[in-house]
Order: structure tokens, then sequence, then C-alpha cells
């Protein structure tokens, strides 16, 4: 009986020594009973199923792992309530409480500075959504007239998104070697557009900090490799762009830059495959004026003359993708249109030249370029001499 009394303590060292080396994900969600909630590893492209349980009248949940050498993303999982993302570190024990009702959106969170970071910056980024969704709406149905209390708005929707962008910006400064920071860089829109361009090189800076910073920290990081070679892309794009620029203004050749650019959809679209026609490369933007009015004789051209050959290749100088859908869903234009969201920083606009907007350039048939910012009547006449 005395050797059991002595061992006690030493069972109970080891107990204290496994639970040390694991985290703890654990809480309760109200108004869940039955349903399924699922617990999950956050991958670079998609997660992994790791456990689940079926939650009682309670709502009380415990999930646990082995010590975690970096940072890892995790997922709660609610069925028909949404997600949680949690940035868990080492061995952190985590509580969460939520409700069925706002399970993704109204949640709380203890122990976990990395996780809080995150909750923060989506509410954060879902305010802005809606604020810029509100302007958005109040610009639609706006009087078309009111050329002056219109471009107000959009002026107002571009200051909010870079005042997004700039607070983004400051919370890596602030937190460069927080796995939060990546999150932060890599939101989005909406699937196909990321709020932070790394094209643009004010924002460049902040992922080149960001991947140097936490390359010193975590090398074998999966996640940190993604971002240092992502950094390492953008830069050699931006150096063959300005390459590909001085021979292109060096060269006397009449054939037209090839333009592969995302549309709308997300779909790439070249301007190489408008094969034997007569093409209008335009360069626009919603928040230009000059642009709409360009715009409306654009239309009146295509109704006129695409079914005998002519396409209108256009491409929009905007940073935002919602203005950029949404002018082109008002203004109805029923053509081609790309952009790679740079705005100054477009690649076509460097490779064209372009110093000013609205431009456009007309290629024949035979892939020539004939004709450079013709606008009204002279772009008519261009017209009615290729279409003779």
């Amino acid at each position: 009986m005395k050797n059991i009394k002595l061992l006690l303590p030493f069972i109970f060292i080891i107990a204290a020594c496994s639970s040390n080396d694991q985290y703890h994900v654990e809480g309760k969600i109200e108004n869940a009973k039955d349903k399924m909630l699922y617990f999950e590893k956050l991958g670079l492209s998609q997660s992994y199923p790791l456990d689940s349980v079926k939650l009682s009248k309670k709502g009380e949940f415990s999930f646990k792992g082995d010590r975690l050498n970096q940072p890892t993303f995790f997922l709660l999982r609610l069925k028909d309530a949404g997600v949680i993302t949690l940035l868990v570190d080492s061995t952190e024990r985590i509580e969460v409480t939520a409700n069925t009702n706002n399970f993704a959106t109204g949640y709380k969170i203890r122990n976990s500075i990395g996780s809080g970071y995150i909750k923060m910056l989506n509410e954060s980024l879902n305010n802005m959504k809606v604020s810029v969704q509100k302007s958005i709406n109040k610009y639609s149905s706006m009087d078309k007239n009111d050329t002056k209390g219109r471009q107000l708005v959009l002026d107002s929707i571009n200051s909010e998104i870079q005042s997004y962008k700039d607070f983004i910006g400051d919370f890596v400064m602030s937190n460069p070697r927080s796995f939060a920071s990546y999150y932060a860089l890599f939101q989005r829109w909406d699937d196909n557009t990321m709020v932070m361009n790394i094209m643009d090189k004010k924002d460049q800076i902040y992922f080149s900090t960001l991947a140097t910073s936490l390359n010193l920290l975590y090398p074998e990081s999966e996640r940190v490799k993604h971002l240092y070679n992502y950094v390492l892309k953008a830069k050699l794009e931006l150096r063959n762009n300005e390459n590909w620029k001085q021979l292109l203004n060096s060269s006397k050749t009449n054939s037209f830059p090839d333009i592969a650019q995302p549309g709308i959809n997300g779909d790439t679209v070249r301007l190489s495959s408008l094969k034997n026609k007569i093409i209008i490369l335009s360069f626009w933007a919603s928040w230009d004026k000059a642009s709409a009015g360009v715009n409306r004789q654009l239309k009146s051209l295509y109704e006129k003359y695409h079914k005998r050959g002519l396409e209108i290749y256009q491409v929009s100088l905007d940073r935002s993708k919602v203005l950029w859908e949404n002018a082109v869903k008002t203004q109805e234009l029923p053509w081609i249109n790309v952009s790679d969201l740079r705005y100054t920083e477009s690649l076509p606009a460097k490779m064209y030249n372009v110093r000013s907007i609205p431009a456009n350039f007309i290629i024949n048939r035979k892939g020539a370029i004939i004709g450079k910012d013709l606008f009204g009547q002279r772009l008519d006449e261009k017209m009615k001499e290729l279409f003779r």
C-alpha cells in the first residue's frame, strides 16, 4: 500500500506532462441539440476532417491534438450554421462559446490571441463589405444625370476601400510574427478577388515584410513557403513585365501585344483569341466619367457592326471588383471586359503605354494596330472605312 501511495504523485506528473503536450479546443454551443459539430484542420487549398461530435442539450464539446510546432488554422463547422476559424498555437487551451443562431459571427473566444485576431479581422471585413454594398446600392438608385452626386459616392467607396487596405497594412506591420497577418493579407472580397493586391507595389511591401519575418521563425512551414514563393513570383512577374514593356517600346512590329486577363466570372480571356476580327481595344474605369460617355458610343458601334465582325476587348483599370462588376451591369456592356484590378499598376495598360483613360487601339483583321485614341466622329469614320 505504501508503494502505491509513492507511485501516485508520479502518475499525476505523467498525466500533467501529457496534458501539456496537447492543445485543446473546447466550449459550449447553445441551441445546438443533436447538431453535428466538425473539427477540421485548414490547409492551403482545403480543410481536413480531424474529429466530430453530436452535441447534446448542454452543447458542450472538446477536441484535442498533439502539441503544435507552429501556429495552425483550424475550423469549427456546425452543420447548417457556418464556420468559426481558429488560430491555435502550441498547447493553447482555447474556450469557444457560441449560439447556433449566430454561430459564425457571434461567438466568443478565450485564451487565444491569434483566434481573437481572426475574429476581429473577419468582423472588420464584413462590416466594410456591408458599408460598401450600401453605397453601391445608393449609387445604382441615383439619377444617372446626377453625375456629380454619383461621382461623390464612387469617391467615398474608393476611399473606404483604401482605408481598409491601410488598416490591413498597419495590422501586418504591427504583427509581423503572427500568422494572423498572413490571414489578413489573404482576405477576399469574393472567391475570385483578394482585398490586398500583391502586384500593387504598396501592398507588396506588406507581403514581403511578413514573408521575411515568418521565414526566419518558421522556415519549414508549408504556409510560410507558400507566402515566400508567392512574393518571389510576383516580383519576377513585375520585372518581366518591365522588360516586355521596354521591348514593346523599341519594337517596330505592327502586331499587337497579347493580353490574357480574367473576366468578371474569373475565366481568363486572351485578346489573341479574337482571330480575324476588327478589334477595339478599350481602356476605361468604372469611376471615370469620360469612360461612361465613350461606352455609350461603343454600344452603338457594337450593335451596328458586331454581326459583321467587330469585337470590343475592354480593360478596366479598377481596383475594386465590386465597383467594376456593378458598372458593367448598370451600363449594360455586352462585350468582353477584363481586369487585373491593379488600378494604375494595370499590366495591360503598361504594355500599351496607356497614360490616361479613356484610351483605345484599333486592330485590323491581320492583327495590325491601325489607330489609337479615336473617339467620337473619328471613331465612327474609322469603323465605316473598315466595314465598307
